[in-house]
């Protein structure tokens, strides 16, 4: 049998179909049913409402008053209860959805806040309490929660959503890394794995941008040359250890595997979803080098300023648009499209509100 050492016609081939794919579940259509509870904390509330803005136009959530919800129906991806002091109330909710077969999040303080009530056990398996200790809290636990709920909807829930990138991301970049790093350690053909490795990781950068909410296309096709040609440097990397550690040869090439894939995913978030300056001021924050950031943040917000004074005029919002500052710099961010009032589907008039896509991240 002939080793293969090399990506085939038929890799790319199969590179091009995993294009699509990912391209299909970034533009899946999503539905979210948002019920709050008005006496819930308000930081926790509005920590939910920023969270569920949808980026895409693929994506609509539905916010209800727990009060005058709905009655259960089937229908949703997921559901959201927020609740405040009338727990009980929102975990009938809950189990209403449930019992449709709609995964559910309950926000509450404690886990120990719900009831102990016995259900189904595929009906429990549904319903899963969100610790909310405070706004930050239940953006890390929603997240964490989301993605184990949605399945293969995930990439289009961290496409539509970006507080839940980071967690699916990391998924992803888990499952190819380990997978490449068995494909390393077990040894069927001679640099058979070279090949096999360096297609997963092209299929991982390609859903990875689809995570982060950019349209997979012929485009895509640069980032898949740079997978390709980063897989002949680390298969140089690879034969170059074997030589010098004194390692077993499975080992080394398990291990670059892996760390050839976490590089691969990491690259590609930083690509498609590069992080802001205060994400950045996080990372250093407790490094030497934080305080040598925080003064050259100092002078480019100095240099900005003054050249905003010299350009004058000529930060008008376009139509639909709001200028929203932020610390010393100005961005723009499209008008939520909101709609309150009387359901389309017919029913009545409660004063809900449905949140289609905002914009997509084209």
């Amino acid at each position: 049998m002939p080793k293969k050492s090399k990506v085939s016609l038929g890799d790319i081939a199969d590179i091009l179909r995993a294009g699509q794919k990912s391209e299909k579940e970034r533009s899946a259509p999503l539905s979210v049913l948002v019920v709050v509870d008005t006496s819930a904390a308000r930081d926790v509330v509005l920590a939910v409402k920023d969270a569920f803005m949808p980026r895409q136009a693929t994506a609509t959530v539905r916010v209800e008053s727990l009060a005058a919800c709905e009655p259960p129906a089937p229908g949703w991806d997921v559901a959201v209860v927020v609740a405040g002091t009338h727990v009980a109330a929102a975990e009938r909710v809950a189990e209403g959805l449930a019992r449709c077969g709609v995964p559910v999040g309950v926000v509450v303080d404690s886990v120990l806040d719900l009831g102990a009530k016995e259900l189904p056990e595929e009906v429990a398996a549904l319903v899963s309490a969100v610790p909310a200790s405070g706004a930050d809290a239940v953006r890390a636990n929603l997240a964490s929660w989301l993605v184990g709920a949605v399945g293969e909807k995930g990439i289009a829930f961290a496409a539509s959503f970006p507080f839940c990138r980071d967690q699916k991301v990391r998924e992803l970049v888990r499952t190819s890394a380990l997978e490449n790093a068995a494909v390393g350690a077990v040894q069927v053909l001679p640099s058979a794995d070279f090949p096999i490795m360096t297609v997963r990781q092209a299929k991982l950068a390609l859903d990875v941008a689809a995570a982060c909410g950019r349209p997979v296309s012929v485009a895509s096709s640069a980032d898949v040359a740079a997978v390709i040609a980063a897989g002949f440097a680390w298969r140089s990397v690879a034969r170059r250890a074997t030589e010098v550690l004194p390692v077993p040869k499975w080992a080394v090439k398990a291990a670059v595997g892996f760390a050839g894939t976490v590089a691969t995913g990491a690259v590609a978030r930083l690509r498609n979803d590069p992080p802001t300056l205060p994400d950045v001021r996080d990372l250093v924050a407790d490094s030497g080098v934080g305080p040598v950031v925080d003064a050259a943040s100092r002078v480019a917000s100095r240099a900005a300023k003054a050249a905003a004074a010299r350009a004058g005029a000529g930060f008008a919002a376009r139509p639909g648009e709001d200028r929203v500052r932020t610390g010393d710099a100005r961005r723009t961010l499209p008008a939520p499209r909101e709609a309150a009032g009387r359901d389309d589907r017919g029913g009545r008039d409660d004063g809900y509100v449905v949140i289609s896509g905002g914009c997509d991240e084209a």
